[in-house]
């Protein structure tokens, strides 16, 4: 398991250093907010920060997952013409939990969500799919892997 320290000691590229770290007043307002959101994330957010990353990662205040639906990229996949032209079909339901909340982006057609009643993990909302699937055990593996060294998603 990492820690904050660890994430510290493997930034050797400094992806991190332009992250801003919010104040101990706003995290706890975030956590009274968003009941049983990630300790880590939280612990990330107050001690690294949140804002874009040297190579273009976003990690940013929760909001609902569910604002995905009003994302252009959403929209165009979803869309008719779309799924016409690919003879994808309609998707029965919208597959996003109602208490996912995207927390981080690389500014393509997917979120990653942490979502309390799903466990620690981090969630990749794939608005193409659409989809919601697990992409790392808990916060600090997906800040490792995804925000240090610069892996993604197999979405």
């Amino acid at each position: 398991m990492e820690s904050i320290a660890r994430l510290i000691a493997y930034d050797k590229a400094g992806e991190l250093s332009s992250l801003t770290p919010l104040s101990n007043e706003k995290v706890a307002a975030i956590a009274a907010q968003y009941p049983g959101i990630s300790s880590q994330y939280l612990e990330f957010i107050e001690k690294i920060g949140v804002g874009s990353t040297t190579r273009g990662q976003y990690v940013y205040e929760p909001e609902p997952a569910s604002k995905a639906e009003m994302h252009p990229s959403f929209q165009a996949y979803q869309s008719a013409s779309y799924r016409t032209l690919t003879g994808r079909p309609e998707v029965a339901e919208n597959p996003f939990p109602a208490d996912a909340v995207a927390v981080s982006d690389g500014g393509a057609s997917w979120w990653y969500c942490l979502c309390p009643s799903l466990g620690s993990g981090v969630f990749c909302l794939d608005m193409g799919g659409p989809s919601f699937e697990q992409d790392c055990d808990d916060f600090f593996s997906f800040a490792m892997r995804t925000l240090i060294l610069g892996g993604s998603s197999d979405q």
